[in-house]
């Protein structure tokens, strides 16, 4: 469990949503009711997991997205489906490798006098996790798990220094970020559309099923976990560097130093130009991420190579690791090739590479579980394996109406997530239902011109040995 623990957080990058989600937030979303929005983001989340876990104890694999879909909605939905989370999380991968070459080149370039372009760092991490990812899930979760415990480490140091700053007694603080009237003020679809972002990568904990000891009790827990983990985290200290900077003054320095917003707050409330070792970690933070994302991909990848669907080597495994090695090896290719293009053409890093393709993988993440919402519903309508209300009913609907609206305030706010407007905005945009439609229309062509193919999708979506046949798989 404490592995899978850290590869979800290690996905969300609790560093990185300080770093650059807060100031966003409080700028251009709802303002000081900040930590108000990651509460109600992990409310919906929480709810969302009730069903995604309960369905987590009947089918165990690697394609988490792909098999619930498949098995609560059919086969040609699964497939749109798994094209459709391969695509989101292959696009926040490479996005993220322009937020690692960004961030590690103005950290060290300055401090040796030399000036590597962003790409080499780019290229040199690609190269780390593609080790890390073919040596498997534990080997990885080591590396993770320090990085984590360093990330949140120093926002906890910056929250508890937040109790003692001088421009804010402590006495003073107030609760009005968590006041209903402010957390629903201001733009508050821009402050749940990024609340929600700050917390992908949970989901994920069922992709880790085959290769977990007890899914059944760790994919639970470990999801559970997670969720509330980082809802305390965001909302709390969120809470704490408002309060410290001043209420009143917070929004104005959020506007005015934009990505370095942390950066100037933690020298303001600690000091000692501790905004360095800040610095650092959100290189070690990006890193981390990646490695999450590149195991989600290649795992996907896998479980429908092992199948027969695409190219039958990603389904390959080395036979001592257990890992899928030609999987990870195409799918650090295919980021290696986004890098290469964005490198090529001398685009910006962080204001191109970064912005625009975690912002489109965002949308695809929130529209996979939005889909996968509706799948479990209707999972369990069809099958007898559980009949608790709360579990299969009630909590499902909740999460379909709460992703949903998530959805429509995530297209609403385009301009602020993408960073581009009108036709730009609605042509990046199409590639997320573009990758939803080659899957169903993949599907489709396998069952009008490959039936025999058709009929493995859904089968052997219960992959741990021993067990019995996911129900719903025919």
């Amino acid at each position: 469990m404490p592995s899978i623990f850290f590869y979800i957080i290690a996905a969300a990058s609790p560093l990185t949503v300080v770093v650059a989600l807060y100031p966003i937030i409080i700028g251009a979303g709802n303002g000081v009711g900040m930590p108000g929005a990651f509460v109600i983001a992990t409310v919906v989340l929480m709810i969302f997991a009730v069903g995604y876990v309960a369905m987590s104890r009947h089918v165990t694999n690697a394609g988490a997205f792909y098999a619930y879909v498949t098995l609560g909605l059919g086969r040609i939905p699964g497939l749109g489906s798994a094209f459709l989370a391969i695509f989101a999380y292959n696009a926040i991968q490479a996005g993220l490798y322009g937020g690692f070459g960004y961030y590690a080149s103005e950290l060290i370039n300055p401090a040796l006098g030399i000036d590597i372009p962003w790409w080499a760092y780019a290229f040199g991490a690609l190269v780390v996790c593609l080790g890390l990812g073919l040596q498997g899930v534990h080997s990885g979760a080591k590396v993770l798990g320090v990085f984590m415990t360093l990330e949140v480490t120093m926002i906890t140091v910056l929250s508890a220094f937040s109790l003692f700053g001088d421009t804010v007694p402590v006495s003073q603080f107030s609760f009005e970020p968590f006041r209903p009237s402010v957390v629903l003020g201001g733009a508050l679809g821009v402050a749940l559309m990024f609340a929600h972002a700050s917390f992908i990568g949970f989901e994920g904990s069922a992709i880790y099923g085959e290769e977990a000891r007890n899914p059944t009790h760790t994919i639970p827990r470990a999801t559970y976990l997670s969720i509330a983990f980082m809802g305390i985290l965001y909302a709390v200290s969120g809470w704490l560097i408002i309060n410290a900077l001043g209420i009143d003054k917070v929004v104005g320095m959020a506007n005015d130093t934009g990505g370095n917003f942390i950066f100037a707050a933690s020298d303001a409330i600690i000091g000692h130009n501790i905004s360095v070792i800040f610095q650092t970690l959100i290189v070690s933070a990006t890193f981390a991420a990646i490695v999450t994302f590149h195991n989600n991909v290649s795992r996907y990848q896998f479980s429908l190579g092992r199948q027969g669907l695409v190219w039958r080597p990603l389904g390959w495994t080395l036979a001592s690791r257990r890992t899928p090695w030609v999987s990870g090896i195409v799918q650090s290719v295919t980021v290696g090739i986004v890098i290469a293009f964005f490198a090529l053409f001398g685009q910006d890093p962080f204001a191109t590479l970064f912005t625009w393709a975690t912002g489109i993988g965002t949308i695809g993440v929130i529209l996979s579980q939005f889909i996968a919402g509706i799948a479990i519903f209707a999972f369990f309508r069809k099958s007898d394996v559980d009949k608790r209300p709360w579990n299969t009913v009630i909590a499902p609907i909740l999460a379909i109406i709460g992703l949903g609206a998530f959805f429509v305030l995530t297209l609403n706010s385009l301009d602020v997530l993408l960073g581009v407007h009108g036709a730009m905005a609605a042509l990046m945009l199409s590639l997320v239902f573009l990758a939803l439609l080659a899957g169903v229309l993949y599907g489709v062509y396998l069952r009008a011109f490959a039936p025999a193919r058709y009929a493995l999708v859904g089968q052997a979506l219960n992959e741990r040995a021993g067990d019995d046949p996911a129900p719903g798989a025919h």
